[in-house]
């Protein structure tokens, strides 16, 4: 009988929390959903990190290829007989597409970027120096500041050259280049900075070295 009452007493009681124990209970479930929220921004700002870093490697990956496949199909000359031009910061010959010249030059002149970037630009026969750059001209990589993504583009040491010449033995020819004609390979050095939102990646150094097929 006494344990039957002791029951019945227990699930009828009607005494509150008190307002100590409600204060602790809010703090401890602020804290805990503090804790989570914190977990969920550092899960994302982790996949930021992630996503912007391979997106970093695929735009250099084509990027590359790019250049890679024109430059490799360069002419030694127009059928004016003008010669391809190589110079530090920019290399223009005629495509195999003739009479389109091809130009890839490093510069922050582009009317979409605030900041150096390399850009593609095509014209029908040998370009005019220095160029006149158009917004319908190519970024090859993006730094435009309204876009989610932007890259930053930079030499890979203070004053290092976008664009180094060898000849056939393997020599460094002087910039720009006096005679076209000794130029046997091209090599491309460039340090890119993506950054997606929050995330910032670490700076890709890409260089490739690209031999000229038709030389």
């Amino acid at each position: 009988m006494s344990q039957r009452s002791t029951t019945r007493s227990f699930f009828t009681c009607e005494d509150g929390i008190s307002l100590i124990e409600l204060i602790v209970a809010i703090a401890l479930l602020t804290v805990a959903i503090g804790a989570i929220t914190s977990m969920v921004i550092s899960s994302m700002r982790s996949q930021q990190e992630i996503t912007a870093d391979f997106r970093s490697q695929l735009n250099m990956r084509q990027v590359l290829y790019d250049m890679e496949k024109q430059i490799a199909e360069a002419l030694r000359r127009d059928s004016s007989g003008n010669e391809p031009i190589f110079q530090d910061d920019l290399i223009s010959f005629p495509s195999q597409n003739e009479p389109v010249w091809i130009t890839y030059v490093y510069t922050a002149e582009h009317p979409s970027s605030q900041q150096p970037t390399i850009v593609r630009v095509d014209t029908e026969g040998m370009p005019t120096l220095p160029l006149t750059i158009e917004n319908t001209d190519k970024q090859m990589i993006n730094t435009d500041p309204e876009n989610s993504e932007v890259a930053t583009v930079e030499r890979v040491a203070d004053g290092a050259p976008i664009f180094k010449y060898y000849d056939e033995d393997g020599n460094r020819l002087a910039t720009p280049v006096a005679d076209p004609r000794e130029v046997r390979f091209v090599e491309i050095s460039i340090r890119t900075t993506v950054s997606d939102g929050h995330a910032q990646d670490e700076p890709t150094v890409s260089t490739t070295k690209i031999s000229l097929r038709n030389f």
